[in-house]
């Protein structure tokens, strides 16, 4: 019992460590643009982060239950099991931690699925990994997603400058306006996104304890995901604001609206398939994309350049961290 509760305890501290790590990179745009002040665009994006955890589906929290790991590897010792999802959590915390240290926008999707496969696949092989699923629900929707930020993001600030052409200065103050709600939608959304993916570890220890029959989850789990995850956002959210909102294009309120509006657009897709994807991803690109679209010699691609690796390398980095920590707690 000691050790299911410290593993639920952690995989909490995994969700407050996303909205830690990741959230912020939502609202970066907004207060690097001077769209919103900080503290309006904090409380709002908690708040929107809050309601979207603890109200929407729960598709996201299954595809990870049932996606990743295939279930018959789910039925081994329980003991066992816990020690791998915490080894595998562990893994996927240190490289967040590391790449928030040092305000480089990777992937907390990236980092849980490579963490979460590499002590299963210490012990048990590739067989214990359910390729198919990884590949179609996990791996090609994070890496598709920035892309299509890029690319919608492209779209979106071509069709707006067109439509706008001939509007004057006070189109600012309607585009700022319109940006409450932009982040609103876009933090409910990715939000739960997001908490639904330490959520679906936790339906997984649940059944495994007996103390559910099924991968539903109860509400108690919903409420205290979403207190992480929006608290996560109001205690680490600003060390990412420089990275997304000055270092890959200097955003003001029009291309900081283009980049909602394009971000929305995917997380508005995933939430209706279930997809897990990255707000940290989604949200880069499509500043990346807006920025090539009205000068592209402005864009700090050297940076995204670096951006980009660390992307590729999350999924490598923190499977060798978890397999390497399983390795020694093993031999323990």
């Amino acid at each position: 019992m000691n050790l299911y509760l410290i593993l639920i305890a952690f995989i909490f501290i995994y969700i407050f460590i996303t909205g830690f790590h990741d959230e912020g990179n939502l609202i970066a745009t907004i207060i690097s643009s001077r769209s919103m002040s900080i503290r309006s665009a904090f409380i709002t994006a908690s708040l929107a982060q809050f309601i979207g955890t603890a109200t929407l589906s729960t598709t996201v929290a299954s595809t990870i239950s049932k996606d990743v790991v295939r279930l018959n590897y789910l039925n081994i010792n329980r003991d066992n099991l816990y020690i791998m999802i915490f080894t595998g959590l562990l893994g996927a915390v240190i490289w967040n931690l590391i790449t928030w240290y040092f305000g480089m926008p990777s992937s907390s999707s990236h980092a849980l699925v490579g963490g979460m496969i590499g002590p299963f696949i210490v012990q048990y092989g590739l067989k214990s990994i359910n390729v198919f699923g990884i590949l179609l629900k996990v791996i090609i929707p994070l890496f598709l997603s920035p892309i299509l930020g890029f690319l919608i993001g492209y779209l979106v600030m071509n069709t707006t400058s067109h439509l706008l052409i001939a509007a004057g200065p006070r189109v600012n103050t309607v585009l700022k306006r319109l940006q409450y709600i932009t982040l609103f939608i876009l933090n409910a959304g990715q939000g739960a996104n997001d908490a639904q993916k330490g959520m679906g570890l936790i339906s997984i220890v649940l059944m495994k304890s007996g103390i559910s029959q099924s991968f539903m989850l109860p509400n108690w789990v919903k409420i205290l995901s979403a207190i992480m995850i929006s608290f996560g956002l109001l205690f680490g959210g600003l060390r990412m604001i420089k990275s997304v909102g000055t270092r890959i294009y200097r955003v003001k309120p029009f291309h900081s609206f283009n980049a909602q509006i394009s971000s929305l657009f995917i997380v508005i897709t995933a939430a209706v398939f279930g997809l897990p994807t990255s707000g940290t991803q989604i949200i880069n690109s499509s500043v990346l994309g807006v920025g090539a679209k009205e000068r592209p010699t402005a864009v700090r691609w050297q940076f995204a350049k670096g951006m980009f690796t660390a992307w590729i390398i999350t999924i490598p980095a923190s499977f060798a961290l978890s397999s390497l920590i399983f390795v020694i707690v093993k031999s323990i």
